[in-house]
C-alpha cells in the first residue's frame, strides 16, 4: 500500500501541474505545466475572442498570456492526438486509485486493530 500511495501522489501532482491548452478559434492543443497547481486540466478554445467577449474588462487568464511551459505541441487536423486520450484516461485512474487505496486502507485497518487487540 505505501508504493501505491507514493505512485498516487506522484501521479496526483503531475495532473494537479499540468493540463491542455486548446487554442481560441484554431487546432491546436498543447500539453503544458501550469504556472501554479489546480484541479482543471483543460482550457481554453472555442471561437477566437469568445473569452474576452465573456469577460469584458477582465484581465486575461494565464493560458491565454502564455504564462505556462509547453511540453506537448500538436494540432487536431490530422485527428484527435493519442497523448491526448492517455493523458485523460490517466487522470480518471488516479481519481479511481484514490478510491480504491481508500477503500482498501477503510477494510484493512480495522482488521489490523482487531488482530493487534487479541
Amino acid at each position: 500500500m505505501r508504493i501505491a500511495l507514493c505512485v498516487l501522489s506522484l501521479l496526483t501532482g503531475f495532473y494537479l501541474m499540468t493540463g491542455l491548452v486548446y487554442s481560441e478559434g484554431g487546432f491546436d492543443v498543447d500539453l503544458v505545466v501550469k504556472p501554479y497547481p489546480s484541479w482543471v486540466t483543460a482550457v481554453g478554445g472555442g471561437e477566437e475572442g469568445a473569452w474576452q467577449r465573456d469577460h469584458p474588462g477582465e484581465l486575461a487568464p494565464w493560458w491565454q498570456r502564455g504564462n505556462f511551459i509547453r511540453i506537448i505541441q500538436d494540432d487536431w487536423q490530422g485527428g484527435i492526438p493519442w497523448w491526448i486520450d492517455a493523458y485523460d484516461l490517466g487522470d480518471l485512474a488516479v481519481l479511481i486509485g484514490w478510491l480504491v487505496l481508500g477503500g482498501a486502507w477503510a477494510v484493512r485497518y480495522p482488521l489490523r486493530r482487531r488482530h493487534a487487540a487479541r
